[in-house]
């Protein structure tokens, strides 16, 4: 009687899964792979969106470094012992109305979209330079000789099949302290990816001019 009973169990713990069970299993399985998946494509698309923003920062920081440095040296002479003993004092790269650091509109006439200014770079007095934005093709533009933020010949320094500059805006800051004119230019600078219009990025610098008469 022992025998048959211990039989009996041993068939029972052997039986397999019903097709119930094996269905729950089934459907258990499908949600986890369904979680995992889910899980999977979300980091891809935060990765995605991760490097596409890094990309707009470089080419942004990259112009914006660009610019700053170069704005910094605006009114620097080599020959500034020698013109400072005149009387008065004279700067080939500061002067009114010509040299002087100007903030203007750009060629499309948006204002405050372009700045020219003068430094001694080859021992010259015609060395004129400056950054616009091309509100046409949303690039920016540098300038490498003389002329006016309306005139052409300007180059352009920005990628314009990766990014489209939304603006770029020259400020005068200046402050006076003691009397004496601490020169500075705030420049803001947005742009956007072309292929993905929704991954904006604005930038902004004060960059404080080394020669703070010009």
């Amino acid at each position: 009687m022992n025998i048959t009973a211990n039989l009996k169990v041993m068939k029972y713990k052997q039986r397999g899964f019903t097709l119930i069970e094996l269905m729950i299993s089934i459907v258990i399985g499908l949600i986890i792979l369904a979680a995992v998946v889910g899980m999977f494509v979300t980091l891809i698309k935060s990765d995605n969106d991760n490097l596409k923003s890094i990309r707009l920062n470089q080419e942004l920081r990259a112009a914006m470094s660009l610019i700053t440095r170069d704005i910094r040296r605006a009114g620097a002479n080599q020959n500034a012992a020698i013109n400072s003993s005149t009387i008065p004092p004279t700067n080939p790269f500061s002067v009114v109305g010509g040299t002087r650091l100007t903030i203007a509109a750009n060629q499309q006439g948006i204002l405050n979209s372009c700045v020219i200014y003068s430094y001694d770079a080859n021992d010259g007095s015609n060395e004129v330079y400056g950054y616009r934005r091309d509100s046409t093709d949303g690039t920016i533009e540098a300038r490498a000789a003389g002329g006016l933020c309306s005139a052409s010949g300007w180059l352009t320094i920005t990628d314009d099949h990766l990014v489209n500059i939304t603006a770029l805006t020259f400020t005068d800051t200046t402050v006076t302290q003691a009397g004496v004119n601490i020169r500075q230019i705030t420049i803001t600078l947005s742009g956007q990816l072309r292929r993905d219009s929704s991954v904006t990025r604005t930038l902004s610098e004060t960059v404080k001019v080394r020669n703070d008469e010009i």
